[in-house]
């Protein structure tokens, strides 16, 4: 299956193509040229596949939770695209695929609950929490935008994201526990496609059907 994803949705702004079990991926952080990134990664990618564009038979967005512009031009990029090619499209989180990261770099097969963090500026985090085994990722809890004071961080065997390396409470805790990999990450849409393309069909819907994640009032 061809699988395009992209994501705009971070101060990072990646795209990732997937060919009959071959990845492809382009990856920047330069934050607000997200609108001037996107479009020339997806043509990077198709020319490095040798394929053209209108093969492509399933799209991968992130939703957020992230900066309002680069949700946006993530949601808006898909639509054109989608429409365009008549394709379906699958959304996923940036607060998921964080998670999905995580548990990808722990390598293991036992379960694990895996915080996620990332800052919302603000002086504010985006966050929830997850339960993973395997290929199956189970929120444990919604996703909030709120005070790193306000978290529990008392039954957490992992965590990743930006804010455990800006707020103070997140900083002491991530001291205490140290992770494997690089926890000050972004999302990657390279993550996204291995997160969904198993069951894509299956979690797939009309464009017109994805709804941006902000969490707070645009």
């Amino acid at each position: 299956m061809i699988l395009l994803a992209i994501d705009t949705a971070t101060e990072c702004c990646s795209a990732a193509l997937w060919v009959n079990g071959k990845m492809y991926s382009r990856s920047s952080v330069q934050p607000r040229l997200h609108a001037e990134l996107i479009l020339p990664f997806i043509d990077e990618l198709l020319d490095e596949a040798h394929i053209q564009k209108s093969i492509i038979k399933g799209l991968i967005v992130a939703q957020g939770p992230g900066a309002f512009t680069g949700v946006r031009i993530g949601v808006a990029v898909a639509q054109g695209i989608a429409l365009a090619l008549d394709i379906p499209v699958v959304a996923v989180s940036n607060l998921k695929a964080l998670a999905f990261s995580a548990y990808k770099q722990l390598n293991t097969t036992d379960e694990k609950t895996i915080l996620v963090a990332t800052d919302a500026r603000m002086k504010e985090v985006y966050w929830t929490d997850y339960l993973i085994c395997g290929s199956n990722i189970k929120s444990l809890s919604d996703e909030k935008v709120g005070s790193a004071q306000d978290i529990d961080l008392s039954k957490i065997d992992a965590y990743i994201g930006s804010g455990f390396s800006v707020y103070p409470e997140l900083i002491e805790f991530a001291n205490k526990l140290q992770m494997p990999y690089e926890t000050n990450a972004y999302s990657q849409a390279q993550d996204m496609i291995l997160m969904v393309k198993d069951d894509f069909i299956d979690k797939a819907e009309d464009i017109s059907l994805i709804e941006p994640i902000y969490l707070r009032e645009p």
